[in-house]
């Protein structure tokens, strides 16, 4: 398990059931993984028209995409003028523009998606921890605004006015919103199985995969074969032989509590994150719920139980601190293996040495959008449209 602690997400549905594979098949599109990068990109081929079958080794969406946070933001954990100063101008607009073309997709597919999902526009609130943080968040203002993403940059006193947020001044971004994760994948994959034909197995383990003249030959434990013309590994923040050779990733681990429902919240309901790194987030979520996360640490294993309950009581006393006045009580808390890499990019891309055979790796706080755009730029490459700006986003990077 990638994940150790009493989780929320799944309580708030009952996931689907699919069997295992049971005998060898043969496929278009085979998808390697059932969390938030495998639905959408199994959800994507198969609306394109793909034969596509999907495999997980255990459930649908019981790992990292369980301890999925629900935030989804066109702001990555590295801003747009680090990514100028790193990238270049042309590579870092076009990473943010994916970014927010990927929130106008999640929220057009949510718009055919039963309302369980809690897909809900909230603004962005990205605070100032210290006091010389705000030149920071001023030059990201400029930046931002100079390419045409929608923000805001708010002082002290009308931070105070807007938020009740006591910090120097704070970065505010739109057309953000919040999800509920687990429904969501679950919700998705049900539409593609019902309309669109896709195949799922359950408690498939995929042992290795190979090139056969011109096949993707994919071995499972339980000794079937999946032979695909392209196959796509979504495996999140599994660490594992298939990933091995990927050498800007980074493994951490990160904390979370969700409250008990509560009788008030902050103005406005809007999504609160810092610029500290690592950063607290602080969201709105079902039955006026709140979720709580951060401090997260250098370490890839699953925490234990007395890291976790260590961690959370902080968590608590850091939203204490910045709403006094709203009491909370801790209904669930866990710790999780999360992903990130070291030039703030996702993974997206053909295997190298391995024709047909590509990855999704969703790294970093925008796993979920980074996927909603990943699985598209995945479809263009099997259809044969390579660009020169997918190479930013190559394996071996």
């Amino acid at each position: 398990m990638l994940h150790n602690g009493k989780l929320f997400w799944p309580q708030t549905f009952k996931g689907n059931d699919y069997p295992s594979l049971d005998a060898s098949i043969q496929c278009e599109v085979l998808i390697i993984g059932g969390g938030m990068s495998g639905a959408l990109s199994a959800y994507t081929f198969a609306q394109a028209g793909y034969q596509t079958v999907l495999i997980d080794k255990g459930r649908i969406a019981a790992e990292s995409s369980a301890a999925n946070t629900g935030l989804l933001q066109y702001m990555s954990d590295k801003s747009l003028h680090e990514c100028i100063e790193d990238f270049g101008a042309e590579a870092a607009y076009h990473f943010y523009r994916q970014s927010y073309e990927g929130m106008t997709h999640i929220e057009a597919l949510c718009s055919e998606l039963p309302g369980d999902v809690q897909f809900i526009k909230r603004e962005s609130v990205l605070y100032a921890s210290r006091k010389k943080d705000a030149k920071f968040l001023k030059k990201e203002y400029i930046t931002l605004r100079k390419y045409g993403f929608p923000c805001q940059l708010l002082d002290r006193h009308e931070l105070m006015t807007r938020y009740e947020i006591e910090a120097e001044g704070a970065l505010i971004t739109y057309e953000d919103a919040e999800i509920n994760p687990y429904v969501f994948i679950q919700r998705l994959l049900e539409k593609a199985v019902n309309e669109f034909g896709l195949q799922i197995y359950t408690d498939t383990e995929l042992l290795r995969w190979r090139t056969k003249q011109g096949k993707v030959v994919c071995r499972t434990a339980g000794g079937t074969r999946v032979t695909a013309d392209h196959a796509i590994y979504a495996g999140g923040y599994a660490d594992n032989h298939f990933v091995k050779k990927i050498k800007k990733r980074k493994l951490i681990r990160s904390y979370a509590i969700v409250t008990k429902p509560v009788e008030q919240l902050w103005p406005r309901k809007a999504m609160l994150w810092e610029t500290a790194r690592p950063y607290l987030y602080i969201r709105h979520a079902q039955e006026n719920r709140i979720v709580v996360g951060g401090l997260d640490d250098n370490k890839k294993q699953v925490p234990g139980k007395w890291r976790i309950n260590r961690k959370t009581r902080q968590l608590k006393r850091e939203f204490e601190y910045i709403f006094p006045h709203i009491q909370i009580e801790i209904d669930a808390r866990y710790g999780a293996r999360f992903g990130e890499t070291k030039d703030g990019l996702p993974f997206i891309g053909e295997v190298p040495g391995k024709k047909n055979c590509y990855m999704l790796l969703g790294y970093g706080g925008n796993g979920t959008v980074y996927s909603a755009f990943g699985s598209r730029m995945l479809l263009d490459m099997v259809r044969g449209r390579r660009t020169q700006m997918q190479q930013i986003f190559r394996l071996n990077r």
